[in-house]
């Protein structure tokens, strides 16, 4: 995959092809941070794996001015014009750990092997909250936008993601996830359901039959 300046015109830049926009990827740092601080967490290092653009920059900078904003990044065009460090998520290896750690679309990018590390250093990064979205192979099937998403990617059932990430984190609803070890104090119905949502015979049998309509192309 070349993250190059063309990857982010299409897919970042321009209105006609781009898969978000900056306003989009502010209201994403501000829900991360405002339930990070809402736990209680004190912010003082926030690392964004795989930042891009550095569309989440300034708002976690608003909510945590005292905090430090690392940017990783392994695209070399990205890296070279915005001051980013330089390197991929499976390999970072600071000095010390985060407390707000946000990895937004970075996952599918990488193959099985390369992806199962980077999960695995996210449970060394990260010794409060972490924010992660990647797409997956249901996300693929039944919600993404299939003429803008970038289809190029690895696409892994969300269960594949689940149990590495349970071996560091228990997901708290929304994206976000804490630290195994910490117990907010959550009212029953703020927390993440079980199964991950709520759906009627309904909903279930209409995502059944498109994803079986889908297979057959």
């Amino acid at each position: 995959m070349r993250f190059d300046a063309e990857f982010y015109r299409r897919y970042y830049r321009d209105p006609a092809t781009r898969v978000s926009t900056r306003a989009e990827q502010a209201r994403l740092a501000a829900l991360a941070c405002a339930y990070t601080g809402y736990l209680g967490f004190r912010v003082r290092r926030v690392l964004d794996a795989g930042c891009g653009l550095g569309h989440m920059r300034d708002t976690v900078l608003r909510f945590f001015p005292r905090a430090r904003y690392v940017g990783l990044e392994p695209s070399d065009y990205l890296a070279a014009r915005y001051g980013w460090i330089h390197g991929g998520l499976e390999d970072y290896r600071p000095a010390a750990p985060f407390d707000l750690v946000i990895c937004h679309d970075v996952l599918q990018y990488l193959d099985d092997r390369a992806a199962a590390r980077a999960l695995a250093n996210l449970g060394r990064l990260s010794r409060g909250t972490l924010y992660l979205s990647a797409l997956t192979l249901e996300d693929w099937r039944t919600v993404a936008d299939r003429s803008k998403s970038d289809g190029g990617v690895h696409l892994r059932p969300a269960d594949w993601y689940r149990r590495r990430l349970g071996r560091h984190f228990r997901p708290v609803g929304a994206g976000l996830l804490v630290r195994r070890g910490f117990s907010p104090v959550l009212w029953e119905l703020e927390r993440a359901w079980p199964g991950g949502q709520a759906t009627t015979a309904r909903d279930r049998a209409a995502r059944s039959s498109k994803n079986a309509a889908e297979n057959r192309l």
